[in-house]
This record gives structure tokens, sequence and C-alpha cells, in this order.
């Protein structure tokens, strides 16, 4: 089996591992997909609905999102960014031109199973 390229944080606590980004991305919402990088200089990106935290009655809150990414990033999870909709944070590679994505490295799985764990997600 292959490393992932992403884990896909529901609005619901589901976590998914994938290996395609355009799959996330479908789950996503039809309003097109918002990135950024985690942090200044990471090698992980978020993304999400660009829309989502303006159609706020079409996405739900994701506040497991939220608390995975503070965990990551290495903040406080009350200073999490709001997040609403499915979720991606997923392994960067600017020499990839097909999407952009890479297998995330085993440091990068280890410490999102670990942030997945103590957001309380369920993972599939």
């Amino acid at each position: 089996m292959t490393t992932p390229v992403y884990a896909l944080i529901h609005p619901d606590g589901r976590a998914e591992w994938g290996h395609s980004l355009a799959h996330a991305e479908n789950t996503m919402g039809p309003h097109g997909i918002g990135q950024a990088f985690l942090t200044d200089g990471s090698r992980l990106r978020i993304a999400m609905s660009d829309c989502a935290l303006v159609l706020r009655e079409e996405y739900a809150p994701n506040s497991f999102a939220a608390h995975v990414l503070a965990v990551v990033a290495g903040f406080r999870v009350e200073d999490a960014p709001e997040t609403r909709g499915p979720v991606a944070l997923y392994g960067w590679d600017p020499a990839n031109e097909w999407d952009g994505t890479r297998p995330l490295t085993a440091a990068e799985h280890e410490q999102i199973t670990n942030a997945l764990a103590a957001a309380g997600c369920r993972t599939t």
C-alpha cells in the first residue's frame, strides 16, 4: 500500500486518507477550491471550498478540521481559523505539475494521525 497524499476531514468527524486530491476536491462542493499553506514554509497545504465561509447555509462548521490544523501547525486549538465543509490537508510538491501533490512523509502521516485522534475524528 502506498503512503496517502491527503487526509480529508468531514464536519461530522469522519476522516479518510486518500491518494487523489481530485477525489477529495469532488467532496468539497461545486463552488471551487481554495488552497493555502498550513504555515509559512510548510510543505503541507490545506484545501476547502473557496465559498464555504460565505455560503454558510451550505457548508457546515468543521471544528474537527480546525482542531487538526491547529495541532499540526503547532498553535493553540482556540486560535484555529474557522473551517467549514470538508477540509483536506495534503502533501505539496511544487515540482509536480500534474496536481501539486506528493505522498505524505512518515513523520507527517504520524503527526496527522495523532492530530485526528486528538480531535476525536473517526478514520475510515
